[in-house]
């Protein structure tokens, strides 16, 4: 145990609610998540280790999770053994080592009365739907996901969930495009997290949802999400910047130059920002396999109106992303 464990001891025992009140008295801010992240490490109270689960996920602690969840597989609690089965397979979407019908398939054999479960129940549930661009599904369960949300009172986990609602609010209200909504909960969703993969990630969309405002505000959030995935090793997102959001963000304010990516279709997107439309169509004729936006490529790099509709008609009846659908919207009425 260490210093700070050692400091704590007798507060430990006194529960979570109580802890947190005495943290918020006597410790500094930035040491407060290794406060608790300490508390939820050595917590034996039912309730507070399925607490502690949420709180080692939503901030990123996710080995000590792993360990923890390892030990209460067969838990006497019930409940417990349910929650440390919905966190495996959070932890098992984050590998991807499941599809999202199989993980889907799985959160349907947990049923329960606890609400704060059901609540998180509905919030992974979203979260695969996110993942397959089923935006209409999010909309969809939003109302059920609000009333489970507000049945959970606590001083702890309340804010935890609140900020899995405001991500949810966030994507939700950004593929309605109904953009003050969505910065609105965006900006709320900042606070009070330390998940640097989550934050990162933010960010990245948050410098998309510019793309029709103005190129500095886009490449702010852009800058600040490489730079907190380069001050955390986070070579994913790294990987993903600069192979995939940088080109495609530039190469639609037009500003090319310099930039290479290995992603074909933003090969031919930078193509086209830079005026060599025989590139991008060479570059496009090896498809196969085609997504809205590689529609929104084909309509622009033929100057095909009939693709251009094709595209959009795909964002909105295939994914209900009207914020998308601007791109080729914007490329039919500029024809």
């Amino acid at each position: 145990m260490n210093q700070h464990a050692k400091t704590y001891r007798d507060i430990y025992q006194q529960g979570l609610e109580r802890f947190s009140y005495w943290i918020e008295l006597n410790v500094q801010q930035k040491n407060r998540p290794e406060a608790l992240r300490e508390f939820f490490v050595q917590a034996s109270d039912p309730q507070d280790m399925r607490i502690g689960w949420e709180y080692l996920f939503m901030n990123g602690y996710y080995q000590d999770l792993k360990t923890l969840l390892s030990r209460n597989k067969h838990h006497v609690n019930s409940v417990n053994r349910q929650w440390a089965y919905l966190f495996d397979l959070m932890l098992t979407k984050e590998k991807r080592t499941l599809t999202h019908d199989q993980l889907l398939f799985e959160t349907q054999k947990i049923k329960t009365d606890d609400p704060a479960l059901k609540a998180l129940i509905e919030f992974f549930v979203i979260a695969i739907h996110v993942d397959v661009f089923d935006f209409d599904a999010v909309a969809n369960r939003l109302d059920d996901l609000l009333a489970l949300f507000h049945q959970v009172s606590h001083r702890v986990l309340t804010p935890l969930l609140q900020y899995r609602l405001d991500r949810v609010l966030f994507m939700h209200h950004w593929k309605r495009n109904e953009m003050l909504l969505a910065r609105k909960y965006g900006f709320r969703a900042f606070k009070n997290n330390h998940n640097h993969v989550h934050l990162a990630n933010l960010h990245i969309n948050l410098s998309l949802s510019y793309l029709f405002d103005d190129f500095e505000s886009a490449n702010y959030h852009l800058k600040e999400a490489e730079k907190m995935a380069r001050e955390n090793d986070i070579t994913r997102i790294i990987t993903m910047i600069e192979q995939q959001n940088r080109p495609f963000i530039y190469a639609h304010f037009n500003r090319p130059e310099g930039l290479t990516t290995p992603i074909k279709s933003e090969q031919a997107h930078l193509a086209m920002a830079g005026g060599d439309y025989e590139t991008a169509r060479q570059i496009l004729s090896e498809f196969t396999e085609f997504t809205p936006f590689t529609h929104y490529y084909l309509g622009r790099a033929h100057h095909d109106y009939e693709l251009l509709e094709r595209s959009y008609d795909a964002f909105i009846e295939e994914r209900s992303d009207h914020y998308f659908a601007r791109l080729p919207l914007t490329a039919m009425q500029s024809m």
